[in-house]
């Protein structure tokens, strides 16, 4: 008898610090950081973190760089003046802004580069290699959506006296939906049209494939996005709204702003920094039904955010904070004694610090 009270209490003893420990470990604050791997920087316009890889996007090439230091990839490419880089999944599509050429590269290496009719002004591109190209012609502005092989296979016109200037444009990871921006003046105030077209065979039912179209009075809509294949964001001045489009538009959740947007980044949750009416800065995130999942009122002088996974990383000039998005916990907050240009989470309690002259991968502890 006095066994099985032994073996009862130790049971019990046992079974505390396993829920001690669990609620420990998941609310763990991390109080330093080691350096895992380091890479040299190099002469970099843009870096980008795309599947827990490290992109460093130039003038003359891009390469990606996994978080051990392996080269996964690299591609060359004749220099551009003004190279736009946009990703969906491993596929990075560049553009050199005002001339008349893009390049696709499959997330292998492997590249082809296209030319197209007229300047480009915007690029998209689909997990597929398809991609969507806006472009100013003499008279008109165009849309050309190409396959991965550069046949073009969708043309929109667009004129400025009818539709306005274009703001924004975001292709669907699957390449068969499109959503535009549009902005004009009407009595003296901005009018911004959001359109969506559907290239699929719902959309063959739809005069030149448009499913739906959103007016957003006095106001301008400078980004819209594909949160997933399926889920819309739309950005304005004043109005946060998240649409549905498995085949045409169904809103979702509207949420008008009155703060000032000041930074956005997207991932698992949409995350915002705002100034509310007292000057504070406040970092909210976003899940997909538009709810607010996190609010915190932060005082750190950022200078940028990236989010990935449950987490989002403030980072200033010399220092950041890590904050778990589901706990709504603030795990970790340093400083780095060789500056800070960029940071990215990439999952597991790793992070690329992106320096001046270094890139390093570090592990918090």
């Amino acid at each position: 008898m006095k066994k099985m009270k032994i073996v009862g209490l130790v049971a019990v003893i046992l079974l505390i610090a396993g829920v001690a420990g669990y609620f420990i470990l998941a609310n763990k604050e991390y109080k330093g950081y080691e350096v895992v791997q380091e890479l040299e920087n190099s002469d970099v316009l843009e870096y980008a973190e795309v599947d827990g890889a490290l992109v460093r996007c130039g003038r003359e090439g891009a390469q990606a760089i996994a978080k051990d230091g392996t080269l996964l990839w690299n591609v060359t490419y004749g220099t551009m003046k003004n190279p736009k880089f946009v990703f969906c999944g491993s596929v990075m599509a560049v553009a050199d802004i005002g001339a008349k050429q893009y390049l696709i590269s499959d997330g292998t290496g492997s590249t082809k580069t296209f030319s197209t009719p007229y300047p480009i002004q915007m690029i998209s591109v689909a997990e597929q290699g398809v991609t969507a190209v806006l472009m100013n012609g003499e008279e008109k502005d165009y849309i050309y959506l190409y396959s991965k092989e550069g046949e073009l296979y969708v043309e929109i016109e667009t004129v400025v006296a009818r539709d306005g200037f274009p703001l924004s444009l975001a292709l669907s990871k699957d390449g068969k939906k499109l959503i535009t921006s549009y902005m004009k003046v009407e009595r003296d105030e901005p009018v911004s049209s959001v359109t969506f077209y559907n290239f699929d065979e719902v959309g063959q039912n739809y005069n030149s494939n448009l499913v739906g179209q959103v007016q957003y009075p006095e106001c301008m809509v400078p980004r819209i996005e594909f949160w997933d294949n399926d889920t819309v964001l739309v950005m304005g001045e004043n109005v946060m709204e998240l649409f549905r489009v498995d085949e045409v538009p169904e809103p979702l959740q509207k949420k008008e702003i009155t703060a000032e947007i000041k930074s956005i980044a997207f991932g698992e949750y949409f995350c915002t920094v705002t100034e509310n009416k007292d000057g504070q800065e406040v970092l909210e995130a976003y899940n997909k039904s538009g709810e607010v999942c996190m609010k915190k009122v932060i005082s750190l002088p950022y200078v940028g955010l990236h989010t990935a996974g449950d987490e989002v990383v403030l980072y200033s000039y010399s220092g950041c904070e890590v904050y778990d998005i589901k706990k709504g916990l603030l795990t970790y907050q340093g400083t780095f004694e060789n500056g800070i240009r960029q940071m990215f989470v990439i999952g597991g309690n790793r992070y690329y610090l992106v320096e001046n002259r270094l890139v390093r991968v570090i592990k918090l502890v």
